[in-house]
């Protein structure tokens, strides 16, 4: 019988937390890594550090006893006087594994029962950070009063062109995610496509830019008159 003797638990619910910055400045995170460290030490039922590569099973759970893994992955380790350093999920993917409730891990080592008891999954500093962002109300300063302006014709504009304005007639089409006709709109179908809704064959969508508007401001785009965009 093998004991483990855990040293480090790596916080897994790091990377089901991120999302947007806490602070508005703050470089956005543009990937996450998919896999996640946990450390710890290996020895014999004497109290004897293990040298050898074993194969260990890691299972996360939803419960601290029984209950069925939420995810399970086997790896060959390498164990020096004991230690070992692993990637959890670099065979199986973690994927919604940590979605927002607390976990447990359990660890088997070759054909052993699963150590017990199992251990409690902790957190970073920038997954709480990730999680008060994403727990925060929204910023009371947009979204709110947006797309007053009727849609109007001015000067000139390009096609696909979009701005804010606080006019109650914009000189353009105010930017609410209505469906247009590809018929009648067929240069900007060319340029935006269905990349913001529409079937393609009759309609496509503008973009909907209420929510991201300040307050009593619109955001129109340039749609129904003006030039075609030139790469010179």
């Amino acid at each position: 019988m093998k004991t483990l003797r855990r040293t480090v638990v790596a916080a897994l619910a790091a990377a089901a937390l991120l999302g947007d910055p806490a602070d508005a400045g703050a470089t956005p995170v543009t990937s996450v890594p998919p896999t996640v460290g946990y450390q710890g030490r290996l020895t014999d039922a004497s109290g004897h550090p293990i040298d050898a590569t074993v194969s260990v099973t890691f299972a996360v759970y939803g419960a601290p006893t029984g209950g069925t893994p939420l995810w399970t992955e086997t790896q060959s380790v390498a164990f020096a006087n004991g230690y070992f350093a692993v990637q959890l999920g670099d065979t199986t993917p973690l994927g919604t594994t940590f979605a927002g409730a607390p976990r447990y891990l359990g660890v088997a080592v070759g054909a052993d029962p699963e150590m017990t008891p199992r251990a409690t999954i902790g957190s970073v500093p920038y997954a709480l950070a990730a999680a008060s962002a994403l727990s925060a109300p929204p910023d009371g300063r947009f979204g709110a009063s947006t797309s007053l302006a009727a849609a109007g014709n001015g000067a000139t504009c390009t096609l696909g062109a979009v701005w804010l304005t606080a006019g109650s007639v914009a000189a353009g089409t105010p930017a609410a995610g209505q469906l247009l006709s590809i018929s009648a709109n067929a240069a900007l179908f060319s340029l935006i496509g269905t990349t913001y809704g529409g079937d393609g064959v009759n309609n496509f969508a503008l973009p909907d830019l209420r929510g991201a508007a300040p307050n009593g401001l619109t955001y129109v785009i340039c749609a129904t008159t003006g030039v075609y965009p030139a790469r010179s």
